[in-house]
């Protein structure tokens, strides 16, 4: 009898995952992007209050336009089958740990933990490096695979609370639980 309260998650092959070197790539793409539309968005805004004699300052507007673009492109475009350009150059997509693409929702809870933490650049970046199933602490809490663009899970299993104690942490996480190959579940 196995505890199926959570669940069940798919799982994909050890070379489905996302690699380190990927991962950093995606990063440094989709960075590149932001910062680029950003600058365009900027220089159009400056124009357009030019152009129109608008008196008031432009940041606020900036802003929030800068902060939508922002979720657009990290949260929708990131989950449709369109990616982006990070995804798309690098041959990767994102799945839910249940298949399929994650929801909206999922996907904002996952863009905040990155900015609010409790987790921060670094550390998810070392938890990739150790994690069996390719996923950063940010994937783990948000119940998200990045893995090779087509990839198809190779089978289900059980998610259980998994737990975690170090570095003055206390973590756990909903988390597939891959059979063992002597295991009767094993596929």
């Amino acid at each position: 009898m196995h505890d199926r309260s959570l669940g069940d998650g798919v799982y994909y092959d050890s070379q489905d995952y996302a690699s380190f070197i990927r991962r950093i790539g995606v990063i440094v793409i989709d960075s590149v992007v932001l910062v680029f539309l950003s600058i365009v968005l900027w220089s159009t805004l400056l124009v357009v209050y030019d152009e129109f004699g608008f008196t008031d300052d432009p940041v606020r507007l900036f802003s929030v336009l800068a902060a939508l673009g922002v979720w657009l492109y990290s949260v929708p475009l990131k989950r449709s089958r369109f990616r982006t350009v990070g995804y798309r150059v690098l041959g990767l997509m994102i799945v839910a740990t249940k298949g399929g693409p994650p929801s909206l929702l999922t996907m904002t809870f996952r863009s905040l933990l990155w900015l609010f933490g409790p987790f921060n650049f670094l550390l998810d970046l070392a938890w990739l490096g150790a994690d069996t199933e390719g996923q950063t602490l940010r994937d783990c809490y948000a119940g998200t695979y990045v893995v090779r663009n087509g990839a198809r899970p190779i089978g289900t299993a059980p998610m259980h609370l998994t737990r975690y104690n170090g570095a003055g942490l206390t973590l756990a996480y909903p988390r597939v639980c891959r059979p063992s190959k002597d295991s009767p579940l094993a596929e």
